[in-house]
Formats: structure tokens, sequence, C-alpha cells
């Protein structure tokens, strides 16, 4: 059970690692998406993070459960998150594919700047974190 609660905290870390042609408009959404997602991850906000920033498929692999029992878990483990600040220093491009796009951005953590790519795909006209 304790390998569990590890999971939210290393498939975000996994996510700042990066493992694993749209307008103008939706290059800017995306890129609002992963500003939210450093202000959720800095502000502990486990809703916004869970809910509304992440899609449904990346909260159930990083939680191992499904459904509700997946957002349960990625709030709690979320909120149990301690000493891991992000500080999004730029965005250096962003390409949008269809319902898919990846953002990659300079991201500060622990003192260093590190690139980084982030994919993201539209859930419901959103954009939403998909995993690395």
């Amino acid at each position: 059970m304790a390998r569990l609660g590890l999971a939210v905290p290393i498939c975000l870390l996994a996510l700042l690692a990066g493992c694993g042609g749209g307008g103008g408009d939706d290059e800017q959404k995306a890129e609002q998406t992963v500003r939210e997602f450093v202000k959720a991850v800095n502000t502990r906000d486990a809703d916004r993070y869970c809910d509304d920033l992440i899609t449904k498929e990346f909260r159930e692999k990083s939680t191992f459960a499904t459904g509700d029992k997946a957002s349960e878990s990625c709030k709690r483990e979320m909120k149990a998150i301690t000493g891991l600040h992000i500080k999004l220093v730029r965005i250096v491009s962003t390409k949008v594919d269809g319902d898919k796009a990846t953002v990659t951005a300079v991201l500060g953590r622990s003192g260093q700047e590190l690139k980084q790519q982030l994919k993201l795909e539209k859930d419901d006209g959103d954009w939403k974190l998909a995993g690395g």
C-alpha cells in the first residue's frame, strides 16, 4: 500500500523529467494548461490538478486505480507531496496536431533549469496533461 502512495509524486517527477499544427488559440490554451499545472503543483491544489488538468487515462495510470478511486487517490497523494516546487522559466515552443499538443518548456526545480516536453490532449474542448 505504501508503494501506491508514491505513484502520483513519481509520475509528477517523470512528467517533469520528460519521460515518456493547430491554430494560435489552441497553442495559447495548451500553454495556459502548463501554467496552471505549475501553479497547482506549487499550491498543492489537488482538486484542480486531479479533476481539471490531467486526463482520465493519466490519472488512472498514475494512481493504479480507476474511476472515483483514481480521483480520490490522486487528490490524497497530491496533498501529501512535500518539498516539490517548480518554476516555469519560459515556454520554448508549442506544437498542436489535432487533439494532441506538445509544449516544450524550461522548468526550474531545486536550483536547476531543465527543458521538458509536456504532452497534452484535448478532452471535452479543454487541454489536459496526458503524461510525458
